[in-house]
Formats: C-alpha cells, structure tokens, sequence
C-alpha cells in the first residue's frame, strides 16, 4: 500500500479497532524505500556505537497529524556498522507513514537488526510533548539503554 492512499479520520474516535488494527499492520508492513547501508566493521576492538538523530517524523495512525520524533541507537557492532547518510534517509523514509510511536521503535528495532545484524542493540524513541504528555519508548539490551549523550529539551521526554 502507498503511504498517499491511507485515509484518515478526524476524531480517534472515528475510527473502529479492527481499521486501527489494520492500518498498523500495514504501517509495520511498509518497506521503507531507502535502505540502511551496512559498512563492513574490520576493527578488533569491541565498542560501542551510537547514533542520535533529532527529526525522525511520521504521522499519527488515525488522524495522520504529524508526529515529530528524536531516535538514539546504540549497538555493539559484529561484522558491520550503518553507514550515515543511508540512515537519514531511512529516517526520511518514515515521512508519511501512518505508524504509532510503539511501531515506529519497533520497526527501526527490526530493521536495523536485520540489516547490520549487531551484537546488541537499544533503542531509544522521544516523542515530543502532546496533551502534556511525555513518551519515551526503549528497546533492546538492558545495559545498553544508558546512553553517553542526554537530550535535554523540553518538549521532548526526558
């Protein structure tokens, strides 16, 4: 399905949970155009990588708002680390698309994983305020998720 043909409502409410269901598949389903380029890592060493990146935007599943994200990915390379600018790119990729912030972490989760195929892997997603709200998603390895650089802004979870 192509990110310009989802409809969408302007009331949660409007919308029935089996459409939300659906409309979630299809957003965790969407193959992002631009793909993460994986680099070949030859070091000996193991370190640590990580990645921060402050505009990651998609849109809301139901109403299609505009949803505005920061990202931080730290991961402890195998045989491969991503190479930068194809990353921003996959994160452009998510312009458009109708996916929940759980989503979102999720499939970047995936696939980063499956492409760079790391040792470990954390994730950690922003979102920024909405209602007051503060949401911050983390996944991946325990020890991973304390991150070297805080973001300290305040429309953003802290």
């Amino acid at each position: 399905m192509k990110k310009d043909t989802w409809d969408f409502v302007k009331r949660i409410e409007e919308m029935d949970d089996a459409t939300l269901k659906k409309r979630i598949k299809a957003g965790m389903d969407y193959e992002i155009e631009n793909k993460i380029r994986p680099i070949p890592y030859i070091g000996k060493e193991v370190l640590s990588v990580e990645f921060s990146y402050p505009e990651l935007i998609a849109r809301c599943p139901m109403t299609g708002v505009i949803d505005i994200y920061k990202i931080k990915l730290k991961f402890i390379p195998d045989k491969f680390t991503a190479e930068l600018k194809s990353l921003k790119f996959y994160f452009w990729g998510y312009k458009g698309l109708p996916i929940s912030h759980e989503h979102i972490a999720a499939k970047v989760y995936q696939d980063f994983k499956k492409v760079i195929k790391p040792q470990k892997l954390a994730i950690l997603l922003m979102v920024a305020s909405r209602g007051e709200f503060k949401t911050t998603i983390a996944l991946g390895d325990e020890k991973l998720l304390q991150f070297s650089r805080p973001i300290p802004e305040e429309n953003f979870a802290e």
